[in-house]
């Protein structure tokens, strides 16, 4: 640790042995994504709880429109380079070089990587710059490691190459069993401290269940707009439940993705919007308000997820879930308990489970009240701080213990 940031006269970076660090060091923490958007939407409370505790936190990610958002909550974002689609071996390597030289300069005790390109360059780059404690997060493993083209599967050969290289001697996030079982078996988790902590972390303060209004059944699917999530088949089975429910209305809700090779067009969501089978919402801040509004919540995707924020929102606000039988989404949406799961891929199974809730008040209030209980006991922005505060302890002692919003 450098003394200049230490509440201890003369504390060095060498001092590795963590029974060696004082119990009130103050840290530099570096957390790094693909994209701001990522940053302020799924880790800000993590952030504002490490800043809580008496560190510095520092945001990296390439810019975008989500860096003033990020600054008026009072931390430094720092713009990086990286490329969220390239697989030239010479422009990854490039990337790793300039994260290297990045923390060279901001001298971080503790960095914290997400999505799998940051975890890659961010982990190389850090060991590189001798960085004391390294924390890297996958949440779901995508299209690389569901699908079964002979592209994915010379996409997923790469990225476990890179992934062997970048994990080892680090500490890893995973958010569902599934992904750790899928790692463990490519002998990825060899000489890696791996946990399982269940998701991003919802504020259920703030998602609360309200009661349903009177206006027209609504159903919400929100989430970045890629054909991976499942936007097509939602359109089409949209179309199925408005010819057997015409006063239904099922919203898109969430921004293009630009730079994202699986992002749906924003001609293609307007078109669709005018053509009144689904209605496109774009980003929305007030998701609690959205939330309050639906009768159901759907996320029909089709590739490997970590457990999807929007199912967790959806639970926390008391309301039922619809999803596909994959990896993370099962981890919030027990079929018949917190809501149905249905086949990838499939508009008349997604739009039959939807009419089924949409008929059905009774169901959707016994099926929202226990996806509440379950986001309440087990998917809290309380809980993830606290897990991800333990882990944080494994790799640097002194990070403290993070204050906690109330139970």
């Amino acid at each position: 640790m450098r003394s200049r940031r230490t509440s201890r006269p003369g504390a060095t970076r060498s001092s590795r042995n963590p029974s060696r660090f004082p119990p009130l060091i103050r840290m530099r923490v570096v957390f790094l994504a693909n994209t701001d958007w990522y940053l302020f939407n799924f880790r800000l409370d993590l952030a504002k709880a490490v800043r809580a505790a008496g560190h510095e936190v520092i945001l990296a990610a390439p810019e975008g429109v989500f860096r003033r958002e990020i600054e008026n909550e009072g931390f430094r974002f720092q713009p990086v380079r990286m490329s969220r689609r390239g697989v030239n071996p010479l422009e990854e390597w490039g990337a790793v070089r300039r994260m290297e030289a990045l923390y060279r300069e901001l001298q971080p005790d503790l960095v914290h990587h997400f999505t799998i390109k940051a975890v890659v360059h961010g982990s190389l780059g850090a060991k590189r710059a001798g960085v004391p404690a390294i924390v890297n997060a996958v949440a779901g493993l995508g299209y690389a490691f569901t699908d079964r083209s002979l592209k994915a599967r010379l996409i997923r050969q790469g990225i476990v190459r890179a992934l062997r290289q970048s994990l080892a001697g680090t500490a890893l996030i995973l958010q569902n069993p599934d992904d750790e079982r899928v790692l463990a078996e490519a002998g990825i988790l060899d000489g890696v401290s791996s946990h399982l902590i269940r998701g991003s972390g919802v504020d259920v303060h703030r998602f609360v269940p309200m009661p349903e209004t009177e206006g027209p059944p609504l159903v919400v699917f929100a989430s970045r707009m890629l054909w991976g999530k499942g936007v097509q088949t939602f359109v089409d089975a949209a179309d199925r439940v408005r010819r057997e429910m015409p006063t239904a209305v099922l919203a898109l809700v969430g921004p293009t993705d630009q730079g994202n090779p699986a992002a749906v067009p924003e001609a293609q969501l307007k078109a669709w919007d005018e053509s009144g089978t689904v209605e496109w919402w774009g980003f929305r801040h007030d998701m609690e308000s959205v939330l309050s509004e639906a009768h159901v919540v759907c996320l029909p995707s089709e590739y490997g997820e970590g457990v999807p924020r929007i199912l967790i929102e959806g639970a926390a606000s008391g309301r039922p879930l619809v999803a596909t039988d994959i990896p993370g989404c099962r981890e919030i949406c027990v079929d018949h308990k917190t809501g149905l799961l249905v086949r990838p891929g499939d508009p008349a199974v997604l739009a039959e489970a939807l009419l089924d809730l949409l008929r059905d008040r009774d169901l959707r209030q016994s099926l929202g009240r226990g996806a509440r209980r379950l986001a309440e006991d087990e998917f809290s922005a309380r809980a993830v701080i606290r897990s991800t505060f333990d882990v944080y302890r494994t790799v640097a002692a002194g990070i403290g213990a993070p204050p906690l919003p109330p139970s």
